[in-house]
C-alpha cells in the first residue's frame, strides 16, 4: 500500500478556544477531533471524496459514515434522476420475471 505524502499546516487559535477544545482531553484527542471536523467539512463541500475523508479522519469508511449520520449529513446523494433510473431497472426486471 502506498504511503500518502503529508504536509504540516499550523494555525493560530485564541487561547480560550484552545482551552475549550482541550477541556480534559489530551492534545492528541484534540488533533483527532480537528481532523474529523475538517474531513466532514471538506466532504460536505464536495472538496474531497468519501474515501479521502475517511483517510483524513483516520477511521474506517463505515465509522466515518456513522459520524456523518450523527451530523445529519448524507454519505451519498440519491436524487430524483437516480430514483427514476432505478425504477426503470425494476420495471424491466419485473417484465422479465413475469414472462
Amino acid at each position: 500500500m502506498a504511503t500518502t505524502k503529508t504536509e504540516r499546516i499550523e494555525i493560530d487559535l485564541p487561547e480560550d478556544i484552545i482551552f475549550a477544545m482541550r477541556g480534559r482531553e489530551k492534545p492528541e484527542e484534540v488533533k483527532k477531533k480537528l481532523k474529523i471536523a475538517l474531513a466532514i467539512l471538506l466532504f460536505q463541500e464536495k472538496s474531497i471524496s468519501l474515501g479521502k475523508a475517511t483517510e483524513l479522519a483516520e477511521m474506517s469508511r463505515v465509522r466515518f459514515m456513522e459520524v456523518l449520520k450523527e451530523h445529519n449529513i448524507s454519505a451519498y446523494e440519491y436524487g430524483e434522476r437516480d430514483f427514476e433510473r432505478d425504477q426503470q431497472v425494476i420495471d424491466r426486471y419485473r417484465e422479465i420475471v413475469e414472462k
